[in-house]
């Protein structure tokens, strides 16, 4: 019994942890594309992740186009100077 208890808990840490986060895609000094699942971030989450990635350039993110396929949403930002 306990140890369908601990299988259970473990399961659920690794549902989780499935997708929640956006995720960076085809990142440069340029620019950076980021995926994100609509029913666990927001596109406020995903520029978020762009505005820190591009940070490490000096640049700030702008919004670029959006593409939302087989529940997943695709932003590309720009990474441009200030």
């Amino acid at each position: 019994m306990k140890l369908m208890c601990v299988v259970a808990l473990a399961g659920a840490a690794l549902l989780a942890g499935c997708s929640a986060e956006p995720v960076l895609l085809n990142g440069s000094d340029q620019g950076v594309v980021v995926r994100y699942s609509q029913s666990h971030a927001t596109a406020a989450d995903a520029a978020a992740v762009a505005t820190k990635y591009c940070a490490q350039y000096g640049r700030q993110a702008v919004q670029g186009d959006g593409n939302s396929m087989t529940g997943d949403t695709f932003l590309s930002f720009t990474c441009e100077k200030p």
